[in-house]
């Protein structure tokens, strides 16, 4: 039961190492999730789709605030455009981390990158 109690704790500890890898590491892990994931709607230079997929590149939303962002990765959203998937049941903590990491990073967006324990704790974790 001990080791039950304490696998939470070392999957978010092995995330944790994980993300002292390197910021071009996790850029490039980031980028591969975006690319298998998100653009096919948000297109692979962010600029998704006028009318039908929101741009990421120079988007407010994208570069505030993390936390609105990890929401809408890990629950979705409904919004003007129609209705984005939730994730959380197809990224671990580590791919939500880069892939947001990604977007905030990516093409002319500047904002600062996101741990895995972030995403943890956004999860409910």
């Amino acid at each position: 039961m001990r080791i039950l109690r304490a696998l939470p704790g070392l999957v978010l500890l092995l995330a944790t190492a994980a993300w002292a890898q390197g910021p071009e590491d996790w850029l490039k892990q980031g980028k591969q999730v975006f690319e298998d994931n998100c653009a096919q709607c948000h297109r692979a230079n962010g600029a998704g789709l006028p009318g039908t997929f929101p741009a990421l590149d120079r988007d407010l939303f994208v570069s505030g605030d993390p936390a609105p962002v990890l929401a809408t990765v890990l629950n979705g959203r409904k919004g003007k455009f129609g209705q984005m998937p939730a994730w959380k049941d197809h990224l671990d903590d580590v791919q939500v981390a880069a892939v947001v990491t990604y977007i905030r990073q990516a093409w002319s967006n500047q904002a600062s990158g996101v741990s895995p324990a972030t995403a943890a704790k956004s999860r409910g974790k």
